[in-house]
């Protein structure tokens, strides 16, 4: 399902065979390089001891790393992901050589092969599986120390930031994995995304309901034709509206008792299905969901069949561009919160956001280098405008090129709740003196290009930012006020709860769409849920349980 991180399952055969890589490869000693990080072992190795978290370094040091596809960037000719302005950088400021290894679209994969043969790179990104896996085979390095002594007060502000995500990264108190986070929480909260000519010419007000999202739909329908509501065979984005009846699918969650339990099989849930069926029964929900997929779910809003669509933030980079390109500015859809069963705001779900975390081989002798890189990312995307020339950074950041940096790249999770500040109140009064970052620039451009010119490829950006209606507007609202439930989940999956893949979540979807399709009535959703709890179920919640302490 959409929202649900990413996990890799290795065989118990693996562990066993990373924990003898781990014995074969490396008992060289301690490495050089958890030792190194203090600043007066740094001044040995630095031109500037006072600075270390950006001096260059007085000798050349080489970094092998490896990273994955990223098919949208655009190098000037001559360029590519192993040879492009960011390597150049690292070379000219730091005096040091990264040199890719190996770049694969298929990452994931290629790096657990890398892992099994104990053939790694000195640095390079994992999932929250793999870096458990690899330091229960003793194959990464401490960086507690080097992160201390190396981290420049930003990134160490990213890391108090998302306090949370940056004990993922420990185990017993120390530091294996730097989250390379996120763009902030602001991006979670989910909406109900509303076609604003439809609902202004019927003169439909704001739903502060779900009586009132269904009443729409079936205005829309008598007037247009077609069904109300776009949804598709996943469930997800359906999901999305659950917690109008304070259901949380896809999230582990507390109960009552304490112990934590799977939000898709709770009592509220069945409230939910409930009136989904009764909204099938009215053509509301889309009678093909089930044999439509994400692309075939967009295309119907895409060619103007349907007004309502449940959705994330970024409705506007899809399908809104294509929606604006087809239909024109007026077509254009705007974010509502999702109304809860008593008339009041539905308490949204968010879920643990950090996808990768930056590692060290162990035995490398210059960790500090790697946490160089992430000073300067993190410099570069927050300082550089006003210190660097525009054309540094138009070649550092334009293109799609701040995203090519593989494991030398970290986020800043405040970035677009701060960005979204300043945006929004530079269009407002006109006073573009607070945008400060690279990004708080292309966000206001690209409004501005809207309004101006409705072009629609800054449809996005105008409808997370600039609009008068805008999606980021709506998602302050939420985590100012703390409407929001935070999966307890923070973390790798256990084991356990990884190696059952999709087998559990497909026997819900497959049952909660025959309740909606009324094929079964709302009663067999116990039966789904006990079918769920016999493949499985009852055996992860309690790997869950036991991996959080309950």
């Amino acid at each position: 399902m959409a929202k649900k991180t990413a996990v890799v399952i290795l065989t118990l055969c693996m562990i066993f065979v990373l924990a003898a890589c781990s014995s074969n490869g490396n008992t060289a000693g301690s490495p050089a390089g958890e030792a190194s990080g203090n600043n007066e072992a740094a001044g040995s190795l630095e031109v500037d001891p006072s600075d270390p978290s950006f001096s260059a370094f007085k000798e050349p040091v080489t970094i092998h790393t490896v990273t994955s596809e990223y098919a949208s960037a655009k190098y000037p000719e001559g360029n590519d992901i192993t040879n492009n302005v960011w390597i150049k950088r690292y070379k000219e400021k730091y005096n040091i050589s990264v040199i890719t290894d190996w770049v694969s679209d298929e990452y994931d994969t290629k790096l657990n092969l890398a892992i099994s043969s104990n053939d790694l790179p000195d640095v390079f990104h994992v999932n929250a599986s793999q870096l458990q896996q690899l330091i229960e085979a003793d194959m990464i390095m401490d960086l507690t120390t080097v992160f201390d002594g190396y981290a420049s007060s930003r990134l160490k502000g990213y890391m108090e930031a998302d306090a949370d995500s940056f004990e993922s990264g420990k185990k017993d108190g120390k530091l294996y994995g730097i989250p390379q986070l996120h763009w902030g929480l602001i991006e979670q909260p989910d909406f109900i995304w509303i076609r604003n000519d439809w609902k202004e010419e019927l003169g439909i007000s704001d739903p502060q309901s779900v009586a009132d999202l269904k009443e729409t739909a079936l205005k829309f329908m008598e007037k247009h034709g077609g069904y109300g509501i776009a949804v598709d065979q996943t469930l997800d984005y359906l999901n999305l509206l659950a917690i109008a009846w304070n259901a949380h699918p896809d999230m582990w969650i507390e109960g009552g008792d304490g112990k934590l339990a799977y939000g898709s099989v709770q009592p509220e849930m069945k409230a939910a299905l409930t009136e989904w069926a009764e909204w099938f029964k009215l053509g509301i929900i889309d009678p093909e969901f089930a044999i439509k997929d994400f692309s075939a779910m967009n295309a119907d809003i895409v060619a103007g069949k349907v007004g309502m669509q449940p959705y994330y933030q970024w409705w506007g980079y899809n399908p809104g561009v294509d929606t604006i390109s087809n239909l024109g500015k007026d077509a254009i859809f705007y974010p509502y919160l999702i109304p809860a069963t008593d008339g009041k705001e539905a308490k949204q779900s968010i879920f643990f956001a950090n996808g990768s975390y930056t590692v060290i081989k162990k035995g490398f002798k210059h960790p500090e280098a790697a946490v160089k890189l992430l000073n300067d990312y993190a410099y570069i995307v927050d300082e550089g405008v006003g210190k660097e020339s525009k054309e540094s950074l138009s070649a550092l950041l334009d293109n799609d090129l701040a995203h090519v940096v593989g494991a030398f790249r970290v986020l800043n999770p405040n970035s677009d709740y701060e960005q979204f500040e300043a945006v929004s109140a530079a269009l407002q009064s006109g006073d573009t003196s607070g945008l400060t970052t690279a990004g708080m620039w292309q966000k206001y451009n690209n409004s501005v290009d809207f309004i101006q010119n409705t072009t629609p490829g800054a449809t996005g950006d105008y409808l997370q930012q600039g609009a008068p209606k805008t999606a980021y507007s709506l998602s302050k609202k939420i985590l100012d006020s703390g409407n929001y439930i935070k999966t307890a989940l923070w973390g790798a999956s256990p084991e356990a709860l990884a190696s059952y893949g999709t087998t559990l979540d497909d026997i819900l979807t497959e049952g909660f769409t025959k309740i909606i399709m009324g094929t079964e009535s709302v009663d067999y959703f116990d039966t789904v849920v006990q079918n769920w709890k016999t493949a499985g179920g009852d055996q992860a919640t309690e790997a869950v349980n036991a991996a959080y302490g309950k």
